[in-house]
């Protein structure tokens, strides 16, 4: 009997601390059984939206497009192709503005809330800050707040920025939205561009301008060109030579362009009009096939050449900059560089481009100046030969321009 007591007494000694070791078990069985394991939580497995600016979204946009209210050609016409890219890929019409704002003066910066596309050195602050952190030859397209920035050092960078996202909007495939990341960044230099120029076939046709006058083709700026870049080129300038045959006389390049070499040329330059100029040959029209005619005969030669170089650039070279008339026509150099200029525009190829090289800003080159003429021509009173201090001093802008434009032609600015 004192054992059943005893061992009854044991049982109730232990009791509680079974109970106590037990309870645990059952307490947190429930959080194991139906909760799910961590790495498979919903919040951790969803991936976060990404983060950036909804350009257009389902067919429409607040966006627009903003640049300077001072700038050149180059930027104005890059706007209007990106309106255009933008258009063709979603439906919708950005529109632009300048950046002019009322009270806000020349070199004060302006923070504008709306959401806005800033191309090249706009009032925007946004556009002054990484302005500020480009060096000479450089251009860049990024992101800050609501704001895309499309800036170059020059304006004929930004004009190459703007070609760069033009490539960015047309590689979206699978939307008619454009959506930009916060992330998206582009940083180019010049350098980048030129160096496609290296070991490419080029072919120049001209005047004097690429004949060199009494200095000869091999101080040429075309020259220069080609063999800093190991290039496979020949220079076909002439002194003298006209586009036209109106005076057949004048070893014109319409008739000549024919035995220029025949291979798988990458660039062409096709220069000339000063002699067109001065021989008064009539300007003609954008349709013209009349080789006794300025336009004609360009229109023939590029006939000719796209078929010809199936896989160049042609870049058309106008005279430089002069305004001095023939009395009979009433035409300066000006005038040849306008027609040609157009002509290009007109015939909307992305195979042929003008370097308009009447553009004082673009080129330097001022044959109105006396004393640019004293510096950099062959003599004083020369309104149309560059010495060799002119052709090197042109060399770097005429290699920026062929560099980014072949650049652009190949679809490779913006990579």
């Amino acid at each position: 009997m004192k054992r059943l007591i005893a061992l009854f007494l044991a049982v109730c000694t232990l009791l509680p601390a079974l109970i106590a070791c037990k309870g645990p078990e059952t307490t947190e069985a429930p959080e194991i059984t139906t909760g799910a394991p961590a790495e498979t939580t919903p919040e951790e497995t969803t991936t976060p939206l990404p983060t950036g600016l909804s350009i257009v979204a389902e067919g429409a946009s607040e966006y627009i497009i903003v640049r300077a209210s001072e700038c050149q050609s180059f930027v104005l016409d890059a706007m209007a192709e990106l309106r255009g890219a933008i258009q063709a890929k979603t439906g919708v019409d950005i529109k632009p503005k300048e950046d002019w704002v009322k009270d806000v003066k020349d070199g004060e910066t302006y923070v504008s809330e709306a959401p806005e596309i800033l191309i090249g050195a706009t009032n925007r602050k946004e556009s002054a800050e990484v302005l500020a952190t480009l060096k000479t030859g450089e251009y860049k397209i990024c992101v800050s707040g609501n704001k895309l920035i499309i800036i170059g050092s020059t304006d004929y960078l930004t004009s190459i920025a703007v070609s760069a996202f033009i490539e960015y909007v047309n590689a979206i495939t699978d939307s008619k939205d454009l959506f930009v990341p916060n992330e998206y960044s582009v940083l180019k230099s010049q350098d980048d561009l030129n160096n496609l120029l290296m070991g490419i076939t080029m072919y120049a046709m001209g005047d004097s301008y690429f004949g060199g006058s009494s200095l000869g083709k091999e101080a040429t700026w075309v020259n220069k060109l080609g063999n800093k870049y190991g290039m496979d080129y020949v220079n076909y300038g002439i002194g003298g030579s006209t586009m036209s045959d109106f005076n057949p006389e004048k070893n014109p390049m319409v008739l000549r362009y024919t035995k220029m070499a025949k291979g798988d040329a990458d660039i062409i330059l096709l220069e000339g009009g000063r002699n067109d100029r001065s021989h008064k040959v009539p300007l003609g029209d954008f349709e013209s096939r009349d080789s006794k005619t300025f336009m004609g005969s360009i229109n023939i030669m590029l006939d000719g050449m796209l078929k010809t170089y199936p896989n160049a650039l042609i870049i058309l070279i106008t005279p430089w900059y002069h305004t001095g008339k023939v009395s009979d026509t009433g035409l300066s150099n000006v005038d040849y560089a306008n027609a040609m200029r157009d002509l290009a525009e007109h015939r909307n190829d992305p195979r042929i481009v003008c370097l308009y090289a009447a553009d004082t800003e673009l080129t330097g080159v001022n044959m109105n100046d006396a004393k640019f003429r004293a510096k950099y021509c062959i003599k004083p009173d020369d309104v149309s030969h560059l010495n060799d201090e002119g052709m090197n001093m042109v060399l770097p802008q005429m290699e920026k321009f062929i560099a980014a434009e072949y650049a652009k032609f190949k679809g490779v600015s913006g990579n």
